[in-house]
């Protein structure tokens, strides 16, 4: 018998991811030597109000976390219930990602922002399906930035991350983060849009995101929320950027929106003031970030393996 310190076996992490328009939950199992595996994923995406309010939005984000949290902890509960895995069901951590409005850098003090109302609400539904875990904060763009270095993009890019009421804008190069800026556009506009104008159901809008610009029945709307959508990205991205300091925009966001909003970029010629030597607009795919994890969805949930990537970086 050999005798000599006790292998370590690694630990299991909650991930939280807070958006505008959606919570996403996962457990990440981070062990020394090997990819972070993913597992028990779910995204709880909240109602799709046609009239928005802060208090309204962080009332539906609260109840999405609670559904989200509560699915975690279900996963790590059967685990536990079963001596081969129990270990993966012993959560020891809580990582809990915020983008704008609740969280997001500020470069200027270099530490970020989070709104504490939000805050305290997530550590309520977290200690209410896991007990009182040790917690951190982040933000969904530091995650972003994170995973686009991970990936292979060392040169100076504009990251654009899309979620339900508002994206961010980041202009990054070899050091990190240079500039930060959010636009209160996102993709429940353009649900709202294929709602109001297009005549479909929620569902229908949902699953029309993945279809061509040109698909008969939702051209006009398609083209009228990717207009909206450009004129605030050219906007915002005026202020961080001269012309021609980057070439490439990467899209970071689930599938298909991820796709759809990158076309809607692609595809407006106003942005070529901004590149005038040319570039390349392109999404962070699922499959970038697949590479590095053990396990993961059937349908992987683009934020979820970011936050798994950036959980085995800063725990491991």
């Amino acid at each position: 018998m050999w005798f000599g310190g006790k292998k370590n076996p690694g630990k299991t992490i909650l991930v939280l991811d807070v958006e505008n328009g959606s919570v996403g939950s996962a457990l990440v199992r981070i062990t020394p030597a090997e990819q972070p595996k993913l597992f028990g994923e779910t995204r709880v995406h909240t109602p799709l109000l046609m009239n928005r309010s802060g208090e309204c939005l962080a009332k539906e984000i609260g109840a999405a976390a609670r559904t989200a949290l509560h699915n975690a902890s279900e996963v790590a509960a059967r685990l536990r219930m079963h001596e081969q895995v129990a270990p993966l069901g012993d959560v020891e951590h809580a990582a809990i990602f915020m983008s704008a409005p609740w969280g997001r850098p500020n470069l200027a003090e270099g530490r970020p922002d989070f709104l504490p109302s939000m805050t305290d609400a997530l550590a309520a539904e977290v200690a209410r399906s896991f007990g009182y875990i040790p917690s951190s904060l982040y933000t969904r763009a530091g995650a972003a930035a994170f995973g686009t270095h991970a990936t292979g993009e060392q040169r100076p890019c504009l990251v654009c991350i899309v979620t339900g009421e508002v994206s961010e804008l980041m202009r990054m190069d070899q050091s990190g983060v240079a500039s930060h800026a959010t636009i209160p556009t996102g993709s429940n506009d353009l649900l709202r849009t294929l709602k109001s104008h297009g005549g479909l159901s929620e569902e229908e809008a949902r699953s029309a995101m993945g279809l061509t610009f040109d698909t008969p029945h939702v051209r006009e709307p398609f083209v009228a929320a990717a207009a909206h959508f450009a004129g605030h990205f050219k906007d915002a991205a005026e202020e961080l950027l001269a012309p021609g300091d980057v070439l490439t925009v990467r899209v970071v966001a689930d599938e298909p929106v991820a796709k759809w909003f990158a076309r809607a970029l692609s595809q407006d010629e106003a942005l070529a003031e901004l590149f005038p030597q040319g570039g390349e607009v392109r999404t962070l795919a699922p499959s970038q970030l697949s590479a590095h994890i053990a396990a993961h969805a059937a349908m992987p949930d683009t934020m979820l393996l970011l936050a798994a990537l950036f959980v085995d970086s800063h725990f491991n």
